[in-house]
């Protein structure tokens, strides 16, 4: 039991590693992904704080346009801290704070200029929520419904060129709220856990300055559906994997309005699947490793001749290596690391990139009483 303990501890930590890793890339916006999987932690407190920082290496170039390296992908971090109390026999809540969506993109001022889009841009999200589980005995396990709430804040911020050596500064930003709905049904002797969770779309009313002058935004962070499940394989093992859909076909530009004509970013999306599967291994009581593999279908939306109609959202496949370590009885080390490849291709705009890096490595801490 305690091997099957240290197992689900190894990939609940671990739990933000995987789709971090190319989020900006093979899910629109996504960076973070939503992660309610504390929930699910055998204690009967617990509290986690990870951060992961990601590198990608991946430049795109437009010879039609103006030579060299018009355009790269800063690297970024992110964080996810949560804590899960138990009520009674069968309820536990969750308060989180994570970073579902965000992306980072940097262009030349003359390129950006002549192209008619941002030189920086920062897309930002946080979300604090409250989720809560309420379950029943059914047969050998449990059966419970799940909900939740989120007030989740959204931010813009880009410097729009003004020349082809200058630039002026925009940004947005506003508050909104987000709900989520699943069940779950456990055997914790087996370790074995399947789950379905929706997270609803949230509509933002943003609002903030460009030109000098006050700029607004409507946007739509899509729906998502995530299956997943885990169980135990043999004595000390567990097999896991998930299936995620995510509606990024709903937003297909950003149009931000200001004193002058308005500025728009053309997305063109389609809607993005993730597939995971993996296996974690207890090597004793207190030190447990898991590794996955992950495959993201690319958001931007081919034509004909496979050439991408907006953007550079490609295929992403990946491997995660992580573990788990138990300090002491009530302290958790969790880390990992991510290595990814993202499919080279081109675009309408004439954008061409080769296949490309994305690395990770996240580190976090767990506490349980």
């Amino acid at each position: 039991m305690n091997a099957h303990r240290n197992i689900m501890a190894a990939m609940i930590g671990l739990a933000t590693s995987l789709p971090l890793v190319g989020g900006a890339f093979a899910g629109g916006l996504e960076a973070n992904g939503y992660d309610w999987d504390a929930l699910f932690d055998p204690a009967t407190y617990a509290s986690k704080a990870t951060a992961t920082y990601v590198y990608i290496n991946k430049d795109v170039t437009n010879a039609g346009v103006q030579p060299g390296i018009v355009a790269t992908t800063p690297s970024i971090v992110y964080y996810n801290a949560g804590f899960k109390a138990d009520f009674l026999d069968m309820a536990s809540c969750l308060v989180s704070v994570q970073n579902p969506f965000g992306a980072n993109t940097a262009r030349t001022n003359a390129y950006a200029a002549l192209t008619g889009q941002a030189v920086n841009e920062s897309i930002r999200s946080t979300d604090t929520g409250l989720t809560c589980a309420v379950g029943m005995q059914t047969g050998p396990g449990v059966f419970s419904v799940i909900g939740g709430l989120s007030a989740q804040n959204l931010s813009y911020d880009a410097d729009v060129p003004t020349s082809l050596t200058t630039s002026t500064p925009v940004s947005i930003n506003g508050w909104s709220a987000g709900w989520r709905a699943g069940v779950a049904y456990e055997i914790p002797e087996i370790a074995l856990r399947v789950s379905a969770i929706y997270n609803s779309a949230v509509k933002y009313d943003l609002s903030g300055t460009a030109y000098g002058g006050a700029a607004t935004a409507n946007v739509e962070t899509p729906q998502s559906i995530e299956l997943k499940a885990q169980t135990g394989i043999a004595p000390g093992w567990l097999a896991l994997g998930s299936v995620e859909w995510m509606n990024w076909e709903a937003l297909q530009k950003l149009t931000v309005n200001t004193i002058g004509a308005p500025l728009v970013s053309n997305l063109g999306y389609r809607d993005g699947w993730t597939v995971t599967a993996g296996v974690g291994h207890s090597i004793n009581e207190q030190l447990s490793i898991l590794g996955l593999v992950t495959w993201d279908r690319g958001t931007s939306t081919p034509g004909a001749g496979g050439v991408l109609m907006a953007g550079s959202q490609t295929d992403r496949y990946g491997i995660t290596l992580g573990v788990s370590y138990d300090i002491s009885e009530t302290v958790q080390f969790t880390g990992g690391v991510s290595a990814s490849t993202l499919a080279g291709g081109t675009n309408a705009s004439g954008e061409q990139w080769g296949t490309s890096g994305v690395f990770a490595i996240n580190g976090g801490l767990k506490a349980s009483f």
